[in-house]
């Protein structure tokens, strides 16, 4: 007795679907950014939990708010992962941060409750504070921005003309572990692929 087994003709409408299914770039990359998209985002908020803070003070939550702007996107060309949060690129790469107003300075706050408080806010009436020089480092000294509370001065923030950041390239994942979740995004893909072609036995 001769029982003839078949499955050529699946297996070459599985190999056409996949070629079909990578030929379309714009899926394939949507895939990639869908999968790489968690692994950054993931890598960020194990970064808010490790963010180094002074005792008693609040975590400021900028690299969860990071990880929560972390999209994926896509087009023909290739796949992102892009995080909206302002100034994580200047974490990554470094530079230097200055007021947006000509002559302003940055106000550094000095204690735990004005921590993510806008001077703005917490001296609406410009009256309650004012800036105080001392004599110390460089020809002019450090300047804060005070106010009297009882009767006792206090030190609200610390007034500076920019702050400079180094380069951390420890920002964002390693290279291996995007480069493991694109790969893992293809194969999930075309496997996909073979299976909506009917050749469920066949696997990439």
């Amino acid at each position: 007795m001769k029982i003839e087994v078949t499955g050529a003709e699946e297996a070459k409408a599985a190999v056409a679907a996949v070629a079909a299914a990578i030929a379309d770039k714009p899926a394939l990359h949507a895939r990639i950014a869908k999968g790489a998209r968690p692994v950054v985002s993931n890598w960020l908020l194990d970064r808010d939990g490790k963010a180094k803070r002074k005792p008693g003070w609040p975590r400021s939550g900028y690299w969860g708010h990071a990880a929560e702007s972390a999209s994926g996107e896509a087009d023909a060309e290739a796949a992102w992962v892009i995080i909206r949060k302002e100034g994580v690129g200047l974490h990554l790469r470094g530079g230097t941060v200055k007021s947006r107003r000509p002559g302003g300075k940055l106000a550094i706050p000095l204690r735990a409750e004005l921590a993510g408080v806008n001077p703005r806010e917490k001296f609406a009436d410009r009256a309650d504070a004012f800036v105080l020089k001392s004599k110390g480092r460089g020809p002019e000294g450090r300047a804060f921005l005070a106010y009297r509370e009882n009767g006792a001065l206090r030190l609200a923030y610390l007034l500076l003309s920019s702050v400079t950041l180094g380069a951390d390239p420890t920002v964002l994942p390693p290279d291996d572990r995007l480069a493991e979740a694109a790969r893992r995004a293809c194969a999930s893909y075309i496997r996909s692929a073979a299976r909506k072609s009917g050749a469920g036995g066949l696997r990439a």
